[in-house]
């Protein structure tokens, strides 16, 4: 099911009640002839990607436009402009860069943005769905958690920054043909503190106090998110809730709600009706227990239950690539016992040989001991 970013009640205004700075009149006015046409990439929602070409450094860019700016409300360029001078602001190799932000000679705001190759992470996951050979050969899952850290590592930079992503599903997730991973589409994004100078974002923006607006996509949006203005406000948790349904997508190679109308994924996601990766995951198809713990974890019904942080999250998926039991799994003793003899097995052969050869060569002197008397 392709998954779509979905508005869920009415817009409230993205700059603070009585602000009356023109948006606009912000951005420098840039000549039209830097930027060559070449092809549209998109269109959805108010923006359009187009492929240009940058005359002035001599690369293809990307650039997002307001096909038609002048017929939008105010709101809706504030969020346009905030969406670039936001993901500008947030520098991160797993992030993808701003180039640059401007008006053109149309009076049209815009901003530019490294052009994109390769695909996404959805793309992969329905190809190895698929039982596409080469994707499956080139995806296992240790690439996919390799995959999954770094996405970790840039959200956790934006929430260093004081900043929620707010729309993490794997088609916002874009994987380049060198190994490059970079989180996508931060209009969403929301602020954890007041707008520093100059700001980001706007002060009603702020940590919960956003009123009448849920924005998000089903089945990859938390709890939270849906809930209105009485339900736990909305933090760095609720991208971990997100994290944690990235990570159900790449074992189960599919949402856990996918099959199901937008109501009905709404309504099990406020009340926490989500099957195990187990329950759906093709025939065949390995599911570590660990993983799934971790991943059952982030998607907690109450954020109190979930991962506190991303760093968090990431430490328990370092901890099972490192043959550890992460702290979400509830593993026997046993369990215990036989990961700690896999992550120390050469030593444990080299003692064992030793302890061999010991008694190989104790026996030896006291069977000549025995043979002499």
């Amino acid at each position: 099911m392709e998954t779509k970013t979905r508005v869920l009640s009415t817009d409230s205004p993205l700059l603070a009640a009585g602000d009356s700075v023109d948006v606009l009149s912000t951005l420098p006015v840039k000549p039209q002839e830097r930027y060559r046409f070449i092809r549209s990439i998109g269109f959805g929602g108010m923006k359009g990607v187009l492929l240009v070409f940058d005359q002035d450094t001599g690369r293809e860019v990307a650039m997002a436009i307001m096909p038609d700016f002048r017929d939008r409300p105010k709101t809706d360029l504030e969020k346009f402009v905030r969406e670039a001078k936001l993901t500008a602001h947030l520098e991160h190799p797993n992030i993808v860069p701003v180039h640059d932000i401007g008006i053109d000679g149309s009076g049209s705001p815009y901003f530019t943005m490294k052009y994109l190759h390769g695909q996404s992470l959805a793309s992969v996951l329905r190809k190895i769905q698929k039982e596409d050979a080469e994707t499956i050969a080139n995806y296992g899952l240790v690439r996919l958690l390799h995959i999954y850290t770094r996405i970790c590592h840039a959200i956790e930079f934006a929430h260093s920054q004081g900043i929620c992503h707010l729309d993490l599903k794997p088609e916002n997730i874009n994987l380049g043909d060198f190994g490059e991973v970079l989180v996508l589409d931060w209009g969403l994004a929301r602020s954890l503190k007041s707008p520093a100078s100059g700001g980001l974002l706007a002060p009603n923006e702020a940590g919960d106090e956003v009123a009448g607006r849920v924005k998000g996509t089903p089945g990859y949006m938390a709890p939270e998110q849906i809930r209105t203005l009485n339900s736990a406000p909305i933090d760095v948790r609720a991208d971990v809730y997100a994290l944690g349904a990235i990570l159900y997508a790449m074992l189960a190679l599919t949402n856990p709600l996918a099959r199901l109308s937008v109501d009905e994924i709404l309504r099990r996601t406020v009340t926490g009706e989500l099957p195990p990766p187990t329950e759906v995951a093709p025939e065949g198809r390995y599911v570590p227990a660990a993983l799934e713990a971790i991943c059952m974890k982030a998607m907690a019904l109450r954020p109190a239950d979930r991962y506190a942080t991303v760093r968090e999250l990431r430490e328990d998926i370092f901890a099972f690539q490192s043959g550890y039991v992460p702290k979400a799994e509830n593993a026997s003793p046993l369990k215990h016992a036989g990961l700690f003899i896999g992550r120390n097995y050469l030593i444990l052969l080299v003692l064992l040989t030793v302890s061999l050869s010991v008694a190989l060569i104790l026996l030896a002197i006291n069977y000549y001991r025995v043979v002499a008397e």
